[in-house]
Order: structure tokens, then sequence, then C-alpha cells
């Protein structure tokens, strides 16, 4: 029963969420961004169980072909409780991160996640986003 909660949930123990994480985005622009909308990506608004992997692939390729000092996704979150939101986007971030890892050839130490919880701005949908920066 637990199990399947976990799966849901997109990680199995809370200490997974810090591996591969950055504390905060970089001040510089990045060079190439790729946006989705969370409720495109995800099974449900609370899940971090992804529902339509194949249009993560257009990142995937460019990770996979291009050359890159570092990229980040960034997911974000728009309605909820500050510390639910924090613990999602960070599920998020790092369920996308894994796709790409398992389904792309690139040097993933350089991929790295950061869950930035809710948007400070009403009205701005949840989404994910892969900042490339060089």
């Amino acid at each position: 029963m637990l199990r399947g909660f976990s799966k849901r949930r997109g990680y199995e123990d809370a200490s997974d969420l810090k591996k591969k994480s950055i504390s905060k985005l970089s001040s510089q622009p990045s060079n190439k961004d790729f946006e989705f909308r969370a409720k495109n990506l995800f099974d449900k608004s609370d899940s971090a169980k992804l529902k339509n992997e194949k249009s993560l692939d257009q990142a995937g390729k460019f990770l996979e072909q291009n050359k890159y000092s570092l990229a980040v996704v960034a997911a974000s979150s728009e309605v909820g409780d500050a510390a639910k939101d924090r613990k999602l986007t960070q599920a998020r971030a790092k369920v996308v991160r894994d796709y790409l890892v398992q389904n792309y050839r690139f040097d993933d130490t350089r991929l790295k996640i950061i869950g930035l919880g809710k948007i400070p701005k009403p009205g701005e949908p949840s989404r994910v986003s892969i900042l490339n920066y060089n």
C-alpha cells in the first residue's frame, strides 16, 4: 500500500530529492529553455507521476546533441500549501530528470534539479522548465 503512494509521489525517500539538486537558479540568462505546463506532463495536480513523457523528447534530444555547462530542471506550482508545494515541485523535477537520464545519452552530472515551490505571481500555471546554460 505504501509503495503505491511513494510511486505516485515521484520518490521513495525524501533524501532522494536532495541528490542532484541546487539551492537557487543562476543569475545568468539561460541560452535555451524548454517550458512545459505541469497539467500536460503529470497525472494529477498533486502528483509527480508522468503521464506524457514523450513531450520531454525535444529537450532530451537537445541535451544529447548539444554542449552545455549546466542544465536545470526547475518545477513550480501555482496553488497549495508552501511546504507541500516545495516537496511536490522537487519530486516533479526529479522525475523529469530521471526520465531524461534514462532515455538520452548526455553528461548527467551537469543536469541538476530545483523545486521552486509556489509561484509568486498569481494566475501563472504550474510548470516545469528545462534551462540550459553555456
